[in-house]
């Protein structure tokens, strides 16, 4: 694990070394009443605090780190990625990167750190995606999630984002998970409010919900 941040972090260094004249780096942070992953809250449905910082290169090369507080795993979660993304026709975009899930404080087994290859196809406002992780956090085994989005245009410049995706777990119990997100952009501050599902009824932070959060480009 500890190699394939190394790889990251040292892609996302070079990236920057050697493309700064023709990249443009952005950060952003979010405030928000939960953190929701795949369907779960990550913080037992309490406040988070989000942020990240990007850079991206003309040719669609790009990398970055993102962190958040959670509820497990010494409280911290730190993300790397490295990917690369570019339209194919008209109407017609994808992305492919390889995204590293870090907890630093983790001192527990199994080890929850794990790794995942993602790709989605876009079309319009049609999204499909499929990431896989040769060995999901928990140490649970081989896992792929499949998700697939419709993000509808309403008056007023305010956005209704459909979402249903499907995660698969060798060593573990599988679910699917669904939302639907409002969002609006008001005086540079992204706003919106989202209501998230699963199919998994026992564990309360699979539970539905509803999430309000704040988001401010840098």
């Amino acid at each position: 694990m500890n190699k394939v941040r190394q790889v990251l972090i040292g892609g996302s260094l070079l990236l920057i070394a050697t493309s700064m004249q023709a990249a443009e780096i952005s950060g952003n942070v979010t405030l928000a009443s939960d953190y929701v992953y795949r369907g779960v809250s990550q913080t037992s449905e309490e406040p988070t605090i989000q942020g990240g910082f990007d850079v991206t290169v003309e040719n669609g090369v790009y990398a970055g780190i993102w962190a958040s507080n959670i509820s497990f795993d010494g409280s911290v979660e730190v993300d790397y990625y490295i990917g690369f993304s570019n339209d194919i026709l008209e109407d017609w975009s994808y992305d492919i990167g390889l995204i590293h899930y870090d907890y630093p404080k983790d001192g527990a087994s199994p080890d929850s750190d794990f790794q995942e290859l993602y790709f989605s196809l876009s079309y319009q406002a049609f999204t499909v995606g499929i990431a896989n992780s040769s060995d999901f956090f928990g140490e649970t085994g081989s896992a792929t999630y499949a998700y697939g989005e419709y993000d509808l245009s309403l008056p007023n410049d305010v956005s209704l984002v459909f979402h249903y995706g499907s995660q698969g777990i060798d060593d573990a119990e599988g679910y699917d998970e669904y939302s639907m997100s409002l969002s609006k952009e008001i005086s540079g501050i992204d706003f919106s409010l989202s209501w998230h599902d699963t199919d998994v009824n026992s564990v309360d932070d699979f539970g539905s919900r509803i999430v309000l959060a704040l988001s401010k480009s840098l």
